[in-house]
């Protein structure tokens, strides 16, 4: 190589090395969720139906990457309505004194999943 070339090609691999590429964002924890202590409340017999109670449960998640869309289900005895004030804040009903078990998967913006269960007697909360 000449001299011509290397003066030449040195300011263009600097210009390069400055606008190297970013590294992709990814999650440096794994997605986690869970339930807390009381995290599920009592709200109290559903209007103008019998033997059904009304609650809601707040899911937690942390990990992952950005941000985080949640899923409840109702695995026994509980249906979900929908949620309360906050995505993350699932409502629903059960058959008052029945055992009722919850589900919440949570899913992060890199599409990773998590997901938990707790379990609770249907109007004893």
């Amino acid at each position: 190589m000449t001299r011509t070339a290397v003066r030449l090609a040195a300011p263009l691999l600097l210009a390069l090395a400055t606008f190297g590429v970013a590294a992709p964002a990814h999650a440096t924890t794994t997605l986690t969720t869970g339930f807390g202590v009381g995290a599920c409340t009592d709200d109290g017999l559903m209007p103008g139906k019998v033997n059904v109670d009304e609650f809601d449960c707040q899911a937690w998640a942390s990990g992952g990457t950005g941000s985080y869309t949640y899923t409840f289900t109702g695995v026994v005895n509980a249906t979900f309505l929908g949620y309360m004030s906050s995505p993350d804040d699932g409502w629903g009903m059960c058959n008052d004194g029945q055992h009722t078990t919850i589900q919440v998967t949570v899913t992060d913006s890199s599409g990773a999943t998590a997901t938990a269960r707790t379990s609770f007697l249907c109007g004893r909360l």
